[in-house]
């Protein structure tokens, strides 16, 4: 169905900063990690677009240089990149991922991920960076992307007779 230009359109925004007070690293607490794990098929998520700028300043995931199965990382950045989320960073996969380099030339794809096609991240990966979020004391609606429902102008609701004369 085709919209007529004008009428409701939709953008995504980013909520109010949140307080960086809250920010103090607060403890992991593995047990909420328990079953976040990528061999755990049963994991059920309603993916909703991440706040990538947030996020990435709070130190809730980082993008680093691809990871290998020796759990090392490639040292060549332009092989890709992996999502390493705090809970990663602080106790997941023992001393691994916390000594990873950042690789900002993804920064770009990640945030596109987030923001628009946030299913084209694993499930297990999804559910970390978001209880690493809530783990930090990042509030909801720091956390997710909001809509923002552009005014609808008034003129436009007049003429389709849905505002009275």
């Amino acid at each position: 169905m085709k919209r007529r230009k004008g009428l409701l359109d939709e953008q995504m925004t980013y909520p109010q900063e949140y307080n960086e007070g809250l920010l103090a690293r607060q403890p992991i607490n593995p047990q909420n990690y328990a079953n976040l794990t990528s061999d755990n098929k049963n994991l059920s998520v309603d993916f909703k677009p991440l706040n990538f700028e947030a996020l990435l300043k709070a130190k809730v995931f980082r993008v680093t240089n691809q990871g290998n199965q020796e759990g090392t990382f490639n040292t060549d950045p332009a092989v890709g990149f992996s999502l390493v989320s705090a809970y990663n960073d602080q106790i997941g996969d023992g001393e691994g991922t916390a000594s990873w380099p950042d690789n900002p030339k993804f920064y770009s794809v990640v945030k596109n991920m987030f923001e628009t096609r946030p299913t084209d991240i694993g499930a297990h990966k999804y559910l970390q960076i978001v209880q690493s979020a809530r783990d930090l004391g990042i509030p909801e609606s720091s956390i997710f992307l909001q809509k923002k429902k552009d005014l609808i102008d008034e003129e436009e609701l007049m003429r389709s007779g849905l505002l009275g004369r």
